[in-house]
């Protein structure tokens, strides 16, 4: 009987032990500071910009449910540039970016609390891209920080290059 009280009380405390977990959260508090031209202006924020080893299952949901056609795209070589300017009066940045063949990119603009506010999705060409994306002001508020989700795609290779970059919208 002591046997089964223990394996009881030993079950009990493992499940109440995995059952929390930290709900996933962003910092959107440190931006990479870019003028007009694209030239960054004082410390940029290392994290981005970049490419992300890893998104979160959140994270990856942004690009779930807007499906597009990849046909003629491949995986390309990709070389990013800061979004300027960073911060916006304008209600716009640009976003630029070198890719080494035609793919595909997807744009995803989320608020702090993780909500999709736009999208946007582009046929590359080979060489230097700029597409200015525009910010509703109904969706984006000015004096707010947001998430800029970038994912380059190609059949087999969903996402096969994907980061962020924190934008200041004034």
């Amino acid at each position: 009987m002591k046997i089964i009280l223990v394996l009881i009380v030993l079950c009990l405390s493992l499940m109440s032990g995995c059952s929390k977990t930290t709900p996933f959260t962003i910092d959107v508090s440190n931006i990479t500071s870019t003028d007009a031209q694209g030239n960054i202006i004082g410390s940029p924020d290392n994290t981005d910009w970049t490419m992300d080893a890893e998104w979160s299952e959140t994270e990856k949901s942004f690009f779930r449910t807007d499906p597009v056609d990849l046909t003629g795209t491949s995986v390309a070589a990709i070389a990013i540039q800061p979004a300027y300017p960073n911060p916006t009066q304008s209600r716009s940045v640009t976003f630029q970016f070198t890719a080494s063949t035609i793919t595909y990119l997807r744009i995803a603009l989320v608020d702090v609390q993780l909500r999709k506010q736009s999208f946007y999705s582009f046929l590359t060409v080979v060489g230097l891209n700029a597409f200015q994306i525009p910010f509703e002001e109904a969706k984006l508020p000015a004096n707010k920080n947001y998430r800029f989700y970038y994912s380059f795609d190609a059949p087999a290779s969903p996402m096969y290059f994907r980061g962020h970059g924190d934008i200041k919208v004034n």
